[in-house]
């Protein structure tokens, strides 16, 4: 069973010698850094569910912990803060919570299913809109590099991200803050942990925020970025015997905002033009997750469960041409309800004693129902400048064809309506062992067997469509085809079969190495938003009397699983008498069907396709030095080679994958110095940069390596911090996103300096 701990959640110091079977005993008030340590020496409350990584042996894996006072002191407010405090982990910040594209080892996606999964408290979320969040009462995060499929199943393939919230029996008090920065920036938090009895623990917190914005949109005469966000949650916890424990929790958030805008350049110089698109980009988020966690023990044997329901509700509308005149839009509203079920059976530990073998068996389910809504609007403008071109191309290609072009005299918007019904579900039977061959070895092997099913039920509505046909030497000619309509079914389902093993070396309390080879996931699904081009395509083909072949439908929406073996060598070292900590790891991951984001033909929303092999070649280097009293350094760095293996339309083989920066690194030093008996001088400053970074397959556009500076400097009182911070000190800009649109180059640029003051009391 998870020992229980009567003072703060325990955590050793960063990048700790690994898996040591007595661990060192440091506790969290002494600790001042980004902790990246063996699971076990995390003490986690067992009603959470655990996987056998937590806290039964040591285990060969890539990880960094970080704690709640991490949170606090690095301004740790979101997923995308992780970037940089986590080697290999990239998490772009587009301004946008709905956004959460993630990158780990060379895998990730922008607006398909994810390859990191993102787990509260032992369970999953279901969506990768809802993992951008802001919620108080988060007590730690624990970043799991490599793939993690056998304990987690699909789309971890790449990695896992495990957020912990507050537990009354293990962090009593509260905390309120108050954030005040440039921008108009303001947020305000409290969050609060009590026992009501022996048996029964409340915990609870909400925050907000708002921010005017960074853009200013000159068309609009307003700020394209601004924010309102409000997020909560409750805990109540029961744990009437040593062998029950209960856990219920709800938490939610509702965010109103727009995002880092699209831009465009001067096709000539390249230089960013103003910013000047003529509607706002916006986006709208309801959240709502409920969560039931048990664990029953009997013996040597324990019972996890974990029962989750998950909602959702967002409203994005995005300006796809981001011009002053107004081409084309998107408005896409999507509601979700997810349920999902997972038992865990595990031995348990007696002790200290060290067993000879170690198991877990589980069984995961998930039922997914998603409603989309996704009209697309082209107004006159957007129709003579896409459509007017091609007609007179193919009158070009073929003088036999008349020369045409669009024609509606009441110059009115055309809309594609579109709606989907997207069902999805899928269980999953999984087993990890590990054995212990004598005191220095360890063989861990798992498998796991994955089932899922897919569905969308499309309804897709064109317009009519008008075209005016020259007659030489008479009047023009006009025909107008009505509006096409697409419906119908589309199914598919999955088997995944994922294996691991992995041996583990220990010859001393000081090191620790492993080698470890498994395979990963992500799974496959379908492209709502390009239904979009395909109702456009059938209305220009009724215009020939043609009509869009059914069976060509589920190629042009439909993408495949992507899969990965990966292979890894890591080991740690650790000298707490000199402070030197030392964590290191080299991976190989050969993935098939790689999954890439593109614009769709008519730049009106985004699509996922198959874009062959690739392999990435990764090595990782995190370590921390104490330097004098409390003044410590740390060091991340990654380096991330992700190339094509395969020639594709697209692609040639060795160039490397887009949107993956090919270095990440961060250098920072940080104290925590008592200057008497209740004062404390607070500080770090980091210095952190990622790169280059190409945005097409083709490689003919990139963004070299960019850095930026951040500190913090404050005065802590008993219970009072009082800390003023920047964030991008240099005030450098550079690009975030960058996309190709039949209108141009779009892209997304970085948020400027910001500088700030916090203010916290604890209670």
């Amino acid at each position: 069973m998870l020992t229980k701990n009567k003072k703060q959640l325990l955590v050793f110091p960063l990048f700790a010698l690994g898996f040591m079977a007595m661990p060192m005993s440091l506790h969290a008030e002494e600790q001042d850094s980004i902790q990246t340590n063996p699971i076990e020496q995390v003490v986690i409350r067992s009603y959470v569910p655990q996987r056998p990584t937590a806290p039964s042996v040591g285990q060969p894996v890539a990880l960094t912990w970080i704690t709640s006072r991490d949170l606090s002191q690095y301004r740790m407010q979101s997923i995308t803060d992780l970037t940089g405090r986590v080697p290999s982990l990239f998490v772009p910040d587009y301004g946008s919570k709905r956004s959460a594209a993630i990158y780990l080892r060379g895998s990730g996606a922008r607006s398909s299913g994810q390859t990191i999964g993102l787990y509260v408290d032992g369970v999953p979320v279901l969506n990768k809109s809802g993992f951008n969040f802001d919620i108080p009462g988060i007590t730690g995060v624990e970043v799991l590099r490599g793939p993690q499929g056998t304990l987690y199943g699909r789309n971890a393939m790449s990695g896992i991200i495990n957020y912990y919230t507050r537990s009354a029996f293990d962090q009593p008090g509260g905390e309120a803050k108050l954030t005040a920065g440039s921008h108009r920036l303001l947020r305000g938090s409290v969050e609060q942990a009590f026992r009501l009895s022996d048996k029964v623990g409340l915990s609870y917190g909400l925050s907000g925020t708002t921010r005017r914005g960074y853009f200013y949109n000159e068309t609009r005469q307003a700020y394209q970025d601004s924010l309102r966000m409000v997020g909560g949650f409750a805990k109540l916890e029961y744990r009437p015997t040593e062998q029950l424990e209960m856990a219920l929790s709800l938490s939610g958030d509702y965010v109103q905002q727009g995002g880092f805008p699209y831009r465009t350049d001067d096709p000539r110089t390249k230089q960013p033009l103003p910013l000047s698109a003529d509607a706002p980009e916006t986006y709208e988020r309801h959240t709502a997750s409920l969560r039931y966690l048990l664990g029953y023990k009997w013996g040597r044997v324990q019972l996890q469960s974990a029962t989750s329901y998950q909602y959702l509700f967002d409203e994005t509308h995005m300006d796809m041409d981001a011009l002053p005149v107004s081409y084309f839009y998107v408005t896409q509203r999507m509601r979700e309800h997810g349920v999902t079920q997972e038992f865990i059976l595990k031995n348990l530990r007696e002790g200290s004693a060290r067993r000879r073998y170690d198991w877990s068996l589980g069984l995961f389910g998930y039922y997914d129902a998603k409603h989309v809504e996704a009209p697309v609007t082209f107004t006159h403008a957007a129709m003579s400048a896409l459509l007017g071109p091609q007609l007179a191309a193919a009158h070009r290609r073929n003088p036999r064809i008349p020369q045409m072009s669009y024609y509606d005299p009441e110059r009115a918007d055309k809309h594609n309506a579109n709606t989907f019904e997207m069902p999805d579900w899928g269980v999953a039977l999984y087993h990890e062992s590990a054995l212990h061959l004598d005191k220095n070895w360890t063989l861990t092997a798992g498998l796991r067997l994955d089932y899922e099913q897919h569905q969308i039920d499309y309804h897709s509505v064109g317009y009519p469509l008008g075209v005016q046909i020259a007659i030489p030497g008479g009047t023009p000619q006009t025909i107008t085809t009505p509006a096409v309509t697409l419906k119908g079914t589309q199914r598919v389902d999955y088997w995944h079969l994922l294996p691991k093993l992995a041996l583990s070396y220990r010859p001393s309390e000081r090191v620790h190495a492993y080698a470890t080879v498994s395979r990963g996931v992500k799974t496959g699904g379908f492209n709502e938003q390009s239904f979009s081009d395909l109702i456009t395509t059938a209305q220009q083909q009724a215009l020939r009397g043609q009509q869009v072949d059914p069976a060509l439908i589920p190629s042009a929406t439909t993408y495949k699983p992507e899969h990965s073996w990966s292979y890894e060598l890591g080991a740690r070292y650790a000298l707490p008498s000199a402070g030197l900590e030392l964590s290191s790891s080299v991976y190989l991951m050969q993935v098939r069907d790689l999954q890439l984001t593109r614009f769709v033909a008519s730049g009106a929303g985004r699509m996922v396709g198959n874009a062959g092999s690739s392999r990435t070649l990764g090595f990782e280097l995190s370590a921390t030095q104490r330097l004098w009293s409390s003044l410590r350094a740390h060091l991340n760095y990654s380096l991330t080679d992700a190339r094509f293996t395969e020639e594709t339309t697209a692609a040639k083989k060795g160039n490397f994958v887009p949107f993956i920066p090919r270095h990440t690194y961060s250098v920072m030093l940080s104290a925590n110095e008592p200057l008497s008996r209740h004062l404390r001088l607070l500080g770090e400053v980091e210095y952190a940069g990622l790169g280059e970074i190409y945005w097409r397959e083709d490689n003919t556009t990139r963004e070299s390596l960019q850095s930026t500076l951040r500190a913090r400097l404050g005065l802590s009182y008993d219970r009072y911090t009082l800390a003023l911070w920047g964030a991008n000190l240099t005030d450098n800009s550079y690009t975030v996103f960058q996309a190709a649109s039949p209108l141009g180059r779009l892209f997304q640029t970085s948020a400027p300096r910001t500088l700030g003051v916090d203010l916290s009391v604890k209670f």
